[in-house]
């Protein structure tokens, strides 16, 4: 599970408000809610699930500095989503807290890996 890490711009957001900003992402996401949220001076992280589903998770990452919602997607084949368990193993096993800090790393081309109880590392290029 995780391994290599890419986000993808999902939403550009007119507001500072975030309750506007949570809900335009919210309505674009399948009435999915949010079940964890970590806040950040310029960064939100924001984890959703479908109700009724509790392995639909899907991790959000608002760049309070851009506007912009990221979605951030991993090449792991869970393709039905995570659970606040898979949330919480992310959260403290692996160094994923520190790229969220800085949203903007989060854009690095080729991603990143990440592995439990390392550094986050930057994905060699695609050949």
């Amino acid at each position: 599970m995780f391994g290599h890490m890419k986000a993808q711009p999902m939403l550009a957001i007119g507001t500072s408000s975030i309750d506007a900003a949570v809900a335009a992402l919210l309505a674009i996401t399948d009435d999915a809610h949010p079940v964890r949220w970590i806040e950040f001076r310029s960064a939100i992280l924001l984890f959703v699930t479908v109700q009724g589903d509790s392995e639909s998770g899907a991790f959000y990452v608002l760049d309070r500095r851009t506007g912009t919602w990221l979605w951030i997607d991993f090449d792991d084949q869970q393709y039905g989503g995570y659970s606040t368990s898979d949330f919480d193993l992310l959260v403290h096993e692996y160094d994923f807290l520190s790229l969220v800090e800085r949203p903007g790393l989060l854009r690095a081309t080729p991603g990143w890996l990440l592995e439990p109880r390392k550094p986050a590392e930057m994905a060699a290029p695609s050949k």
